[in-house]
């Protein structure tokens, strides 16, 4: 079906060790990870980057949602004059996870039922359609980077840089 991937920053959990109960925990790559999330991102340097999240099982026990917040201190290059621009940024983000199986049970049945009801596709809600655990593993340096690429500003200016034409 589906096999594991590493990307920069790994960071597993084991879904299984996910309860009913709230699992807080907080991740930061190492210096090795930060230098490649600063080429896969487009960046001069990563300076301090951490996420503290909670998990927990939801849904009688099917679906893993993750809660969290991202903190990092990022280097980007201005847009117009390439200078270095200090960026913070400190982020909320949620996810949810379930097994293959599950994940497609459950966003069939509420597509199917949409559609029947309405006519028309509908564009399902996240916690509605959550992604797969693969090899009952959820890499969360992958769900940090995917939130963290979202929230970089795209156009960093310089202060006091205009773009003049």
């Amino acid at each position: 079906m589906s096999e594991i991937l590493e990307s920069e920053w790994s960071h597993f959990i084991d879904a299984v060790d996910v309860t009913g109960e709230i699992t807080r925990l907080t991740i930061t790559p190492d210096k090795e990870a930060r230098q490649n999330l600063v080429r896969r991102l487009g960046l001069l340097s990563i300076e301090s980057l951490k996420a503290a999240m909670e998990l927990q099982r939801e849904q009688g026990g099917m679906v893993v949602h993750v809660r969290g917040n991202i903190q990092a201190v990022l280097q980007q290059a201005c847009v117009v004059s390439l200078d270095p621009v200090e960026s913070r940024v400190n982020e909320t983000f949620e996810a949810w996870f379930a097994d293959p199986d599950q994940a497609i049970q459950l966003s069939k049945v509420k597509h199917d039922k949409n559609v029947k009801v309405h006519g028309e596709t509908p564009i399902l809600d996240e916690s509605e359609d959550p992604e797969p655990i693969i090899d009952d593993k959820i890499d969360l340096g992958e769900l940090v980077t995917q939130h963290l690429s979202l929230a970089i500003n795209p156009y960093p200016h310089a202060e006091g840089v205009h773009y003049e034409y």
